[in-house]
């Protein structure tokens, strides 16, 4: 299970590396949402496989979680899970732990992760764990779909009142977040305060205004490009240069302004983006915590499954 800021991944792999099941739900990021809302977006989620659970409960199970920045203890652990895995061997850690699994690599390595929020992890050459970024929305997430979302926003209301040069963005915003003019944007962000993923949801219209030209949305996406890139270089820095560097996310899997400026800066590396999407990291997490090894076998099924588009 991949559970990142807007939604969560889950795919069921029997030991032979089939993939036997997939599902998609809300966040189970229990930091941002209350903690009845992500067990019962759990529920949901695995209510969804249920047909395949019946007969056949997992064995082992792990979670990527997207409010931690390392193991779970005990006690959190059986806050969120309790009740849902009866009888399995159940592991959760942070989501750039099963994004570091996914790689596959028994070396040194990293992983980029630019989604609602953004951060990057490594792994030395000792099995240390070193991460970069991950201070939320509020100190943080430079290079994620909110922070590239909202400085488009707060661009296009400054163009409203002529404190810019007029952007594309202006009726982009207006139009996605349903306001007939800048000061209507005032209650639809904060009377109730709006959601962090659907900030980031904007997103796409802020990629369509830069592909058309406009001047403002493109310099959003380059500088925040530079500015996750800066915190990936003091991460990278720290690992050998032939570490390969992996990608995830939906900024750097669909925005590939942002992927191109970033990676110019990382040129000499090996980088691209994830083979194995982090919900099959944390396949592999599961297999590895029951001594399952990932043989060449078994992963060529999984790719198969990816090919087929049996994993989101």
């Amino acid at each position: 299970i991949d559970g990142g800021g807007s939604k969560t991944s889950a795919a069921l792999v029997n030991i032979d590396g089939e993939v036997v099941a997939r599902a998609v739900g809300g966040s189970i990021h229990y930091s941002s949402n209350p903690l009845r809302q992500t067990r019962s977006n759990l529920r949901q989620m695995l209510s969804a496989m249920q047909p395949h659970l019946q007969n056949d409960p997992p064995q082992s199970v792990f979670i990527g979680m997207s409010a931690l920045n390392g193991p779970a203890g005990e006690q959190e652990l059986h806050a969120f899970t309790d009740g849902f895995f009866p009888g399995a061997r159940v592991g959760m850690d942070s989501d750039l732990y099963v994004a570091l699994e996914s790689m596959h690599h028994d070396g040194a390595c990293a992983v980029a992760v630019c989604g609602t929020g953004s951060m990057i992890a490594g792994r030395t050459e000792r099995g240390e764990i070193i991460c970069r970024g991950g201070f939320g929305y509020l100190l943080g997430d430079e290079g994620s779909g909110y922070a590239i979302s909202l400085e488009a926003v707060r661009t296009a209301v400054r163009a409203a009142q002529d404190v810019v040069p007029p952007t594309m963005l202006t009726e982009a915003a207006l139009s996605f977040f349903g306001a007939e003019g800048a000061d209507a944007l005032i209650p639809r962000f904060y009377d109730p305060p709006i959601r962090r993923q659907d900030v980031a949801a904007f997103l796409p219209e802020v990629c369509r205004c830069a592909q058309a030209g406009d001047a403002a949305a493109a310099e959003i996406l380059r500088r925040q490009a530079d500015d996750f890139a800066e915190t990936a270089a003091a991460l990278l820095q720290k690992l050998p240069d032939d570490a390969p560097l992996g990608l995830w996310g939906g900024v750097f899997c669909h925005v590939p302004q942002f992927t191109a400026r970033f990676l110019s800066r990382f040129q000499a590396r090996n980088a691209s983006v994830l083979e194995f999407p982090p919900q099959i990291g944390a396949v592999f997490a599961a297999w590895k915590q029951c001594g399952i090894a990932c043989t060449p076998a078994r992963l060529e099924r999984i790719r198969a499954a990816l090919r087929k588009g049996g994993v989101v």
